[in-house]
């Protein structure tokens, strides 16, 4: 019998997403996406090195490959709570007086977390995405479904990211940073399609 043990957890999330508040928001859901990849390929990969039929150099290669992918997920996992709390932090930011100096330093490191929160999360995914490749010729073909689903999501959560840099970009004033950050979205938009 199939445990829904993950029943809850996956409603939680669901629930906060659709309950009207600003967080957890696109940039949070991206990370989700993400991190739900990485666990469709480590679930593609640990079925496959449970078959019989499976090679003894393919299941040594899968089970070294594991090993990166469990560090993967649980730095994606912490990117959909650290892109909460950049947000927070920039609500935060906002509600303390407009002419205080106060303001402007935590505006200022709020925006910087807003835009990097979403550009770690890319480059996990990107990261994320290469390795589902490396491993996708090892599937077995019975799950190689999640292995493309996997790859979907995680395009998807590069997207994600890609919109969440572009609508904190209209903040940022330093010149040098938002080039910077124009040619990540570039290099990151190279993953989408």
């Amino acid at each position: 019998m199939v445990s829904l043990n993950w029943q809850k957890g996956a409603e939680s999330f669901i629930d906060a997403v659709s309950s009207g508040n600003a967080t957890p928001g696109g940039g949070a859901v991206g990370a989700f996406a993400a991190a739900n990849g990485c666990g469709l390929v480590m679930m593609a990969m640990s079925i496959t090195m449970k078959m019989k039929s499976t090679p003894a150099e393919v299941y040594k290669e899968l089970n070294e490959a594991l090993d990166e992918f469990i560090v993967l997920r649980d730095e994606l996992k912490q990117c959909y709570l650290d892109d909460a709390k950049a947000y927070e932090d920039y609500l935060s930011a906002k509600k303390l007086p407009s002419a205080s100096k106060e303001r402007e330093e935590y505006l200022k490191t709020a925006l910087t977390a807003c835009v990097n929160v979403p550009l770690q999360t890319g480059l996990k995914a990107v990261k994320t995405l290469h390795m589902a490749e490396t491993v996708e010729s090892k599937i077995s073909p019975v799950i190689i479904s999640d292995i493309i689903c996997a790859k979907i999501m995680l395009k998807a959560s590069i997207q994600c990211c890609i919109e969440n840099i572009k609508a904190n970009l209209a903040y940022i004033k330093e010149e040098e940073f938002c080039l910077k950050l124009k040619n990540d979205i570039k290099l990151l938009e190279g993953y989408c399609r």
